[in-house]
């Protein structure tokens, strides 16, 4: 008897330290940081985007490839103008309390999202749809809103112009619907905490804040069958801890800097992804100084930028001339978009960068310019990044700068509130156009942080967006992008490229490098 129990003691014993995350169905991933939010109409940060992925799914989502596939909704039809989509819904459909989902909740969600009392940084997607704009203007109802409810299964969306992504954009969060019987109850807290409805592959169980998140196997989802890990946990662990929480087995995946990445050189343990991330300094133009083109011109001719990613950074980022990324299937005319952008950034060049702001600096009645702030969360490479510029920019210009580490959720507060003068910023796009990096200065979209006003620059957006046709939409976006060169709203420094560590015993787990970070949806635990 006493041999048996050994035996169990010895066997249990090593079942628990064989997997720290408690059994071979468990997905562990590190996000870094904790969400800003989770509210699919409000958040905008890439771990919030990550739990909204996991919790809630469209009319349509989208498959390992980035390609958008049938979602909750099983077809859809567009008109010979390209103005009206139509979505049928699948029969029998739930959300996660046992309600059904039904047309009118995407008219519901989709309202809200445009509702400027919701205060969405991401209300401007929505304003493809008729009179969109104008709802979040004050300038019509929302049943001037081209969203019909057909019946239960059935919804009629009628469009301001042909929009020939509007089948990518119903996949983002933005474009969730919204169980009205379910927000009415919990009101102000949804979607905060344990206050949350889901219609997608997983539930969310339990968020202990700034440690992790829990998430178990949604059973109503329409495609739980084909859902093959039954829970997935979040990780909330600082860059510094990273390599050890992966070493002792707290998680299964992680990013890594360059510099962690060396010790894990030729295993398989080493993953490389594509990324869309585009790393910039964003200037905040209600500062007097930083209102002036020459004077941000000149910031940027005093960086170093081929020296800060060949040295800095060792090479592991990508120099790149557009705002809009390369090599992630966003096209032009003939080849990548990127490609096709026949003009450059302001070149490395310490003696035209003085001149130009001694010239700004005449032109804003300025004496000297004024002591700068950067700031930046210390995760990732961020801090060795902001120490370079901070270093070429007292060298080069003798312009005195403070670094504000914060953390990711302060920073993203704090450029919300204007309350910054640079910061060091990282967007990724969130469909397969170019238009979803170049909108984000124009002047009514709510995530132009700094402010950036130009009037040529709307009148693009617009013929962007009031167009099908790739020859009047690419040669407005070349010329969006020769406007950015000009008037400097950001320094553009590097492509992000991505450096993971995931356990072997990962299966099918995705990379995303546009619209998101992992493909979960097919992970297998060996």
């Amino acid at each position: 008897m006493k041999k048996i129990f050994l035996i169990l003691t010895l066997l249990l014993f090593a079942l628990s330290c064989g997997n720290k995350n408690g059994n071979n169905k468990t997905l562990s991933l590190n996000i870094g940081s904790e969400p800003t939010s989770i509210d699919p109409q409000i958040t905008t940060d890439i771990a919030g985007g990550t739990v909204d992925e996991l919790i809630l799914e469209g009319l349509l989502r989208k498959d390992k490839n980035g390609k958008s596939v049938a979602g909750l909704a099983e077809k859809w039809e567009t008109s010979k103008d390209g103005l009206v989509w139509t979505f049928h819904l699948r029969n029998g459909i739930k959300w996660s309390n046992g309600d059904p989902i039904t047309a009118k909740d995407f008219r519901a969600g989709w309202i809200r999202g445009l509702n400027p009392d919701t205060g969405g940084s991401n209300a401007s997607m929505l304003f493809v749809i008729k009179n969109g704009e104008k709802y979040n203007a004050k300038k019509a109802s929302d049943k001037e809103v081209g969203i019909k409810v057909i019946d239960d299964k059935t919804l009629e969306v009628t469009l301001e112009a042909p929009t020939p992504y509007f089948d990518d954009l119903v996949t983002f969060k933005s474009f969730m619907p919204l169980n009205e019987k379910y927000y009415n109850e919990v009101k102000d807290k949804y979607f905060t905490d344990e206050h949350t409805i889901a219609n997608g592959p997983y539930i969310l169980e339990s968020w202990v804040h700034d440690s992790e998140l829990k998430f178990k196997k949604n059973p109503n989802y329409w495609d739980a069958a084909n859902v093959k890990t039954e829970n997935v946990v979040l990780k909330i662990i600082a860059t510094d801890s990273a390599v050890n929480a992966f070493k002792n087995k707290e998680v299964d995946v992680t990013s890594v800097t360059f510099e962690q990445a060396k010790e894990f050189a030729g295993k398989n343990e080493l993953v490389k992804a594509n990324d869309g991330g585009m790393y910039y300094l964003l200037y905040n133009t209600g500062e007097k100084a930083l209102q002036n083109t020459k004077i941000r011109r000149a910031l940027t001719m005093a960086i170093n930028r081929e020296e800060l990613i060949n040295k800095v950074l060792e090479g592991s980022e990508k120099l790149t001339k557009t705002f809009v990324p390369t090599g992630i299937g966003l096209n032009g005319l003939a080849k990548d978009f990127a490609q096709e952008v026949p003009t450059d950034q302001p070149k490395f060049n310490v003696e035209e960068a003085k001149k130009l702001l001694a010239e700004g600096l005449k032109e804003q009645g300025l004496a000297q310019l004024p002591n700068l702030k950067i700031l930046l969360n210390d995760t990732g490479s961020r801090k060795s990044i902001a120490e370079y510029i901070q270093e070429n920019l007292r060298n080069n210009l003798g312009v005195n700068v403070e670094l504000e580490v914060v953390s990711g959720k302060e920073r993203i507060e704090r450029t919300k509130k204007r309350d910054y003068q640079i910061s060091l910023q990282n967007w990724t796009g969130d469909f397969l156009d170019p238009i979803t990096y170049l909108d984000i200065f124009a002047s009514a979209n709510g995530n132009n942080r700094g402010d950036f006003k130009n009037a040529r620059y709307d009148e693009l957006t617009k013929i962007v967006k009031s167009s099908a046709d790739p020859k009047v939409r690419v040669p407005a976006m070349v010329e969006m992008e020769k406007l950015i060169s000009e008037e400097q709203p950001v320094t553009i420094l590097f492509q992000k490229q991505k450096l993971y560590l995931v356990n072997p015993k990962v299966k099918n787990l995705g990379f995303v490098s546009i619209g998101g970070e992992f493909f979960i949806r097919d992970v297998v635990m060996n």
